[in-house]
């Protein structure tokens, strides 16, 4: 991470969200040697799935109660990874990569905050 404004909302969302999980970001190449088979591994890739933020709730709580609260993501560029349990778009157009990262980080404590009915500005 380079700019100094993604590195500021990162830290933001990391700390809004220990209220809801522990969230870790790896930046190195070899990412995908910490994931765990039981860990739940969503890919971030252009020709991955465009789904709505409810449904990014819904996903992440289905895993919550299934006991497979451990979610990996990775990003599809560069970064080889065994099979992904979800493959995940962010957008159809191209980003920079340390926005689509605030972007990923936003829509997880999004989704925390459905799945806890707790108010979110939209």
């Amino acid at each position: 991470i380079q700019k100094k404004f993604t590195k500021e909302a990162i830290k933001e969302f990391e700390k809004r969200l220990t209220k809801y999980c522990k969230i870790e970001l790896r930046t190195d190449k070899n990412a995908d040697k910490g994931i765990k088979d039981k860990d739940y591994l969503i890919k971030i890739s252009k020709r991955g799935k465009l789904i709505s933020s409810e449904r990014l709730a819904e996903q992440i709580e289905t895993l919550r109660n299934s006991g497979r609260s451990c979610i990996a993501v990775v990003f599809d560029e560069g970064y080889p990874v065994k099979e992904a349990d979800l493959i995940l778009s962010i957008s159809n157009m191209d980003i920079d990569r340390e926005l689509m990262l605030m972007i990923l980080y936003e829509q997880i404590y999004r989704s925390y905050r459905i799945i806890n009915n707790a108010p979110y500005h939209k």
